[in-house]
């Protein structure tokens, strides 16, 4: 009987691995379903690696049904997003889409609240956290978004997403020469605090971001202001200003229709650091550089 158990069990095993010699191992007992999700910089220029992503190591993903419902929300952190990094979800069926956010930071963003399959992907937002007054006194670190539509799942097989992430957040020194260093303060103003799950802007208040200024021992240098800022684009009208000691507006102009978009060379997908050189005299810009181009003032 032993020898008998012994054969049929052998007989049973050369069947499955019969039913495994296929191309398309359809008939193998096998477990390699799941959900494999990969991140790569879509503003990355030529001179960075396209699936690096600099300065952050946060990752948020947040994860809906095919009928933009809310299922849960996935995490890393101490990470590197390059592309030898993968986040693996435990999903094999169903379908799914996902809204993802690199630099998040609960310190200096917000996102609406999310209970599951009651939250809609059209009720999801992110926000700049800003102090009573409008004034964003934390700067914005470094922030980047990604989006994929709808996927189904092959529970015969792993499914690899790939999601590109852009980069909503700029860098911004102002070098104003010819300024009061103790009592002139830059200012930039814009109503870019707050975002849809697609990271389009929505309707928000105006925002007043407030400089990091450079301190110098030589009081005849120029005055330094940084400034960290959410999205930027072309067809957007955020303003820089500078107030004298009283708090009067002294100089107003358009920060990227009058000043950035006159650089040519500057595309605000790919571009995220930008240097405004101002010469004043009382108050008025004789000379102007963005990004080092000159710009003839008319």
């Amino acid at each position: 009987m032993k020898v008998r158990l012994k054969l049929a069990m052998a007989s049973t095993l050369l069947f499955l691995l019969a039913g495994c010699i296929k191309e398309d191992m359809s008939g193998c007992l096998q477990d390699n379903a799941g959900l494999i999700l990969k991140f790569s910089n879509a503003t990355a220029t030529s001179t960075k690696a396209e699936g690096n992503i600099p300065e952050t190591d946060r990752l948020s993903v947040f994860i809906f049904d095919a009928k933009g419902l809310y299922i849960s929300q996935a995490n890393d952190s101490l990470i590197q997003i390059n592309d030898n990094y993968f986040m693996e979800l435990p999903y094999k069926e169903g379908s799914y889409q996902f809204v993802t956010w690199a630099g998040y930071d609960r310190s200096i963003y917000r996102l609406s609240e999310c209970t599951p399959g009651q939250t809609r992907m059209d009720n999801f937002f992110l926000s700049l956290k800003r102090e009573p007054d409008n004034k964003v006194i934390d700067p914005p670190k470094p922030l980047y978004h990604g989006i994929h539509d709808v996927v189904t799942l092959n529970s015969r097989e792993k499914t690899i997403v790939s999601i590109r992430l852009t980069q909503i957040t700029n860098k911004i020194r102002v070098v104003a020469y010819n300024l009061d260093k103790h009592s002139d303060n830059i200012y930039i103003v814009d109503d870019n605090g707050k975002y849809q799950y697609s990271s389009q802007f929505t309707d928000d208040d105006k925002l007043t971001y407030i400089p990091h200024y450079e301190q110098s021992a030589d009081e005849s240098g120029p005055l330094v202001a940084d400034f960290n800022v959410m999205k930027l684009e072309k067809n957007r009208h955020p303003r820089l200003q500078i107030a004298d000691e009283k708090g009067l507006i002294r100089y107003d102009e358009g920060l990227i229709d009058e000043l950035l978009s006159m650089n040519p060379s500057i595309d605000f997908e790919y571009d995220h650091d930008f240097t405004i050189e101002i010469s004043f005299d009382n108050y008025i810009p004789v000379n102007i550089k963005i990004n080092g181009w000159e710009i003839i003032n008319e």
